[in-house]
């Protein structure tokens, strides 16, 4: 886990609304979401005994299932190195949470897939299809390789009867780093912007994504929240 940024980032931001904010959070989320169930949002917590101050361990791969061991088609390296901002259920879903802060954050560049890069390719690919959704097979471990292995993911749980969504959520004014340059996304623009460039290189249509897929925006300043 990387060390969280004091007062600044998508980490800093997410648990901060979730510990100062909870209500106002979890109404952003069911609007995007459109749910109008009344229950209460279920929010698996993180282990202790990890790395850095926090001594927290990150929610990964399907730890945050009580069966996670026994799906042994899920590939093995995801056990250990895929990891969730937040993973909550609400009703008899489960939304895996991501958080961005700045639009670098919704890009991946390097050897995405390490040693499973074939795994991982017919991972995403056999799983998206199966929830009738094609993706650019050159592009899935390329620069927005965290939202392809995001959503086949989900669509994986999907595959086996856990209803399961993903939830992203963009923060505004919310990467004020002390003493550098402010990376902070200003206008919901340009978070649209790179999210259609995700759209476009995945080679994903954004009308069969919308069953796994949900955006939320919010001003990490004001707190509201942007459609």
């Amino acid at each position: 886990m990387a060390e969280i940024g004091y007062g600044y980032g998508s980490e800093w931001h997410l648990m901060r609304f979730m510990a100062r904010h909870r209500h106002h959070l979890e109404d952003a989320v069911r609007a995007a979401i459109g749910s109008t169930d009344t229950e209460s949002f279920y929010w698996y917590d993180f282990g202790f005994g990890g790395a850095g101050i926090a001594t927290d361990k990150e929610l990964k791969g399907l730890s945050f299932l009580d069966n996670s061991e026994s799906f042994k088609d899920y590939i093995r390296g995801w056990r250990t190195s895929q990891s969730w901002d937040a993973v909550f259920k609400l009703g008899d879903v489960i939304y895996l949470v991501e958080a961005k802060a700045h639009i670098a954050e919704m890009s991946n560049e390097g050897n995405n897939g390490g040693k499973s890069k074939d795994e991982i390719e017919k991972f995403i690919i056999e799983n998206l299809a199966k929830q009738k959704i094609s993706i650019n097979k050159d592009h899935c471990l390329g620069k927005y390789y965290q939202l392809a292995n995001r959503l086949a993911t989900a669509a994986f749980l999907t595959n086996k009867g856990y209803k399961t969504k993903c939830v992203y959520i963009y923060f505004l004014n919310g990467f004020q780093k002390p003493n550098q340059i402010d990376l902070s996304v200003v206008s919901l623009d340009e978070y649209m912007n790179e999210i259609e460039k995700e759209m476009t290189d995945l080679g994903l249509n954004p009308n069969q994504v919308k069953p796994l897929l949900y955006h939320v925006f919010i001003d990490a300043k004001t707190g509201i929240s942007l459609k």
